[in-house]
C-alpha cells in the first residue's frame, strides 16, 4: 500500500517540477538555478518567437523612435533582454543613434545576444546580473524596457519600481503584459490590475495594446519634464558592486574601492 502512495507522491513532484521548469522557466528556484536553465535553452529560445519578432520594427523600434525624436544619442536599458531582441530591433533603425544597456540572468542568452548584436557592438553594452537593485543611478535613461519577462520573476513590483527609478523624469517604459493564451494563470494579471500597478509605482499615461497572441504591449511615463541624458559612458552610470559608487575607470576597476569587474570572452560584464 505505501508504496503505491510513495508512487503517487513521486508522479506528483515530478509534475510540479516539470511545471515549474518548463512552463514557469524556473521562477521560483532562485536567480541562478533560472539562470543555468536558460544558458541550457539560449541556443533555441528564439524558434517560438519568429512569427512575432516579424513586427518588431513595427510594434517596438518604432514607439521607441516616436518617444526619443529630438534625443542626439538616448540611453536605453532592456533588462531580462534575453537574446538581444529589443536591442536589435533599435540598433537596425537607421539614424537612430541609441546606446543600449542589455542585461539578462543568463550568460548563455547573453552570448547568443553578443553574436546577434556584433554589427552593433560599439553601441550595445551586455551585463549578466543576478540579483536587484539595478546597479546604476537613480534617473539615469531615457527609455527603459522589460519584455515577456515580468511573468517569469518571482514577483513584478521589484523590477517595475527599479525600472521606475532608473528612469529619468518625463522618460519612457517599454514593457508587456502575458495574456490569457500564455496559460501562465497564476502570474497574468488583467488590464486593470497591471495598469494599476504601474500606476501605484508612479507611471502615468499607461497604454496596453495588442502585440501577439501571448503578450499585449505596455508603454507608459515617468512624470516630470523630460530632459535627455547627459551621461553616455559606461563608467560614469555603472555602480562598484561592491561599495555601490560610480567611481570605475575604462577598465571596470573601482577607483574608490578597488574592486575589479570581470568581463567574458564574449565582452560581457559579469556583475
Amino acid at each position: 500500500m505505501w508504496w503505491i502512495v510513495g508512487i503517487i507522491i513521486t508522479i506528483v513532484l515530478l509534475y510540479l517540477l516539470d511545471r515549474e521548469i518548463y512552463f514557469y522557466e524556473g521562477t521560483h528556484l532562485g536567480p541562478r538555478v533560472q539562470g543555468w536553465l536558460y544558458d541550457r535553452w539560449a541556443r533555441k529560445y528564439d524558434l517560438g518567437k519568429k512569427e512575432s519578432q516579424l513586427r518588431d520594427s513595427e510594434m517596438l523600434a518604432k514607439p521607441v523612435l516616436i518617444a526619443l525624436e529630438g534625443i542626439p544619442t538616448p540611453l536605453v536599458l532592456d533588462l531580462a533582454t534575453g537574446t538581444g531582441r529589443l536591442p536589435l530591433a533599435l540598433l537596425r533603425e537607421p539614424d537612430f543613434d541609441v546606446n543600449v544597456f542589455a542585461l539578462d540572468v543568463s550568460t548563455g542568452m547573453l552570448e547568443q545576444a553578443a553574436a546577434r548584436l556584433e554589427n552593433y557592438k560599439e553601441r550595445i553594452t551586455l551585463l549578466r546580473l543576478i540579483n536587484f537593485p539595478l546597479p546604476f543611478p537613480d534617473s539615469c535613461f531615457d527609455l527603459v524596457c522589460c519584455m515577456e519577462a515580468l511573468e517569469v520573476m518571482p514577483e513584478m513590483e521589484t523590477p517595475l519600481r527599479e525600472l521606475f527609478r532608473v528612469l529619468k523624469p518625463g522618460g519612457m517604459l517599454l514593457t508587456s503584459r502575458a495574456t490569457d493564451a500564455s496559460g501562465r494563470r497564476a502570474k497574468v494579471r488583467s488590464l486593470e490590475q497591471f495598469s494599476g500597478l504601474l500606476h501605484q509605482i508612479g507611471f502615468e499615461q499607461v497604454e496596453i495594446i495588442p502585440w501577439w497572441r501571448w503578450f499585449d504591449r505596455v508603454t507608459a511615463r515617468k512624470p516630470g519634464d523630460f530632459l535627455p541624458a547627459k551621461t553616455q559612458e559606461l563608467t560614469e552610470v555603472l555602480k562598484c558592486p561592491k561599495c555601490g559608487q560610480t567611481r570605475l575607470n575604462a577598465g571596470l576597476l573601482c577607483q574608490n574601492c578597488g574592486a575589479q569587474l570581470a568581463v567574458n570572452p564574449q565582452g560581457i560584464i559579469l556583475y
